[in-house]
């Protein structure tokens, strides 16, 4: 009987928890990908620090989920980053395709995506544009952050 309450109570306190925060960072645009960094879930560990980045179309209907969710690695002073796994959302934002990681370390590219990723995880600056979700980004009609 003490086992069943404890186990019970474990059980109600997860139901009551509240969700993970998140704060989508508009970092770059092209005139096909928004990409945001959530500023929440940037963590470190062994000397490694990492975010999830998103990719969301620029351009579509409020109602099109469709974008990914990956996380991205970095050992900050060594100037280096590498991918990990990357989630597909369909349309409906129900998950569609889930790819492993198996990236090594890599040097960051001046002016490239991870450099500016970088910034963000690494050296604590923040997008001009801020938004509670992906569907949040998307519903507000996908804005550019300039």
């Amino acid at each position: 009987m003490k086992k069943s309450i404890i186990v019970l109570s474990a059980v109600a306190g997860l139901a009551a928890s509240p969700a993970l925060a998140e704060n989508w960072n508009v970092i770059s645009r092209s005139s096909a990908t928004a990409f945001m960094v959530d500023v929440d879930s940037i963590a470190q560990a062994d000397g490694v620090t990492s975010a999830r980045l998103a990719r969301v179309p620029a351009k579509g209907e409020p109602t099109d989920l469709s974008h990914s969710i990956g996380t991205v690695s970095f050992r900050c002073a060594a100037n280096q980053s590498k991918a990990g796994e990357e989630v597909y959302y369909g349309p409906d934002g129900a998950e569609q395709e889930r790819i492993d990681d198996g990236y090594d370390f890599e040097p960051i590219v001046r002016n490239s995506l991870d450099s500016y990723v970088k910034e963000i995880v690494c050296e604590d600056k923040r997008g001009t544009a801020a938004f509670p979700t992906i569907r949040a980004f998307i519903e507000a009609g996908r804005p550019d952050s300039r």
